[in-house]
């Protein structure tokens, strides 16, 4: 997870150092924002080794209703009936799924913890890319990957089983022409239209847009492993997604 991390991190260095030779911003100074935004994604992608691919995919994706509510306290967005219900529904995903039987509705393991950590994380930082419309898209991706590394590095450390150990140097050495390619020709430039979104369309709605992992992810999850998927994981992920589908489109329609 690191090195997918740092590799964009080298391959951006050259036109990072050109920016700030020419006295332009490139990213370095974003660490308030690249933590979030990064470490969401350090955070989230850990979590699926540590707790079961539904859960860490719906507690993360619940992301829209901290969103709506940062929206509301930092862009002064109205709090109308269809945001309450959006919160209402994506809390409510949240309990339903984490509630064992007969059990408090608590997270179960550190899986949990990381993903809806993760869902906080990205709310946040998507919040403080949309505030900040002046910031060059090149700093956002950078500063995603630079300050992600450093959130990937420290979880790396933390001595948990499920979350494996640094490889030999001769499997890294082997690995780096394909890091270099993932990065070059897949990573860099999804993260520039991620953030390319957040910049310009409201959190919560790039939510929704992103979604479209969760049902991609849980449908291989169920085809691919042997993890448990009952009518608790069903609820959740109906009411977490019906908590989005009512930001995203009902708002939308009662506030034109």
């Amino acid at each position: 997870m690191t090195g997918q991390f740092l590799m964009p991190v080298l391959i951006m260095a050259p036109v990072a150092a050109f920016l700030m030779v020419r006295g332009r911003a490139s990213g370095l100074s974003r660490w308030h924002t690249g933590l979030f935004t990064g470490g969401a994604f350090a955070l989230y992608a850990d979590s699926l080794l540590l707790t079961e691919v539904s859960r860490a995919l719906i507690l993360f994706y619940v992301s829209p209703a901290w969103s709506t509510a940062l929206e509301i306290w930092l862009l002064n967005r109205r709090l109308t009936l269809a945001r309450v219900t959006a919160m209402v529904l994506g809390f409510a995903g949240i309990l339903v799924l984490l509630a064992d039987e007969g059990g408090l509705p608590l997270p179960r393991n550190a899986g949990d913890w990381m993903a809806i950590t993760a869902g906080i994380f990205w709310a946040w930082g998507s919040t403080r890319v949309r505030m900040d419309p002046e910031a060059s898209h090149f700093e956002n991706v950078l500063s995603f990957f630079l300050y992600g590394s450093v959130i990937a590095l420290a979880l790396a450390l933390i001595p948990a089983t499920g979350l494996g150990a640094f490889p030999q140097a001769g499997t890294l050495l082997n690995a780096l022409p394909w890091l270099f390619l993932i990065a070059s020709v897949f990573l860099i430039p999804i993260m520039f239209m991620q953030l390319y979104a957040c910049q310009h369309l409201d959190p919560a709605r790039v939510g929704i847009l992103l979604q479209i992992e969760v049902v991609i992810g849980i449908a291989s999850a169920g085809i691919l492993t042997a993890e448990p998927f009952g009518w608790r994981e069903a609820t959740g992920f109906v009411l977490v997604c019906s908590s989005a589908l009512t930001e995203v489109f009902v708002n939308r329609t009662a506030s034109s």
